[in-house]
């Protein structure tokens, strides 16, 4: 069983929010982009541009259609499932 403490969820409504929260929690992680990218097969600058924010015109409409919509992402640990 976990026993550490639940971290804090974070709300997300923008990508330039999304990538700086991926970042914070990348670094509370001690990972580096270089370790994200070779484990999800993308490039370090690929990594560098969605914690910049910069995920293309795709991820701004759903951000903008979630905002009509009066919706918003929030971001939290996974739950590990039990085996």
């Amino acid at each position: 069983m976990n026993n550490r403490p639940a971290k804090a969820s974070t709300t997300i409504r923008s990508s330039q929010e999304l990538g700086h929260a991926l970042r914070r929690v990348r670094q509370e992680a001690s990972k580096t982009q270089a370790h994200l990218a070779s484990h999800s097969g993308a490039k370090q600058n690929a990594i560098s541009k969605i914690e910049g924010g910069n995920m293309g015109r795709t991820v701004s409409l759903i951000f903008k259609v979630l905002a009509l919509l009066d919706l918003e992402i929030v971001i939290r640990p996974r739950r590990k499932s039990s085996a």
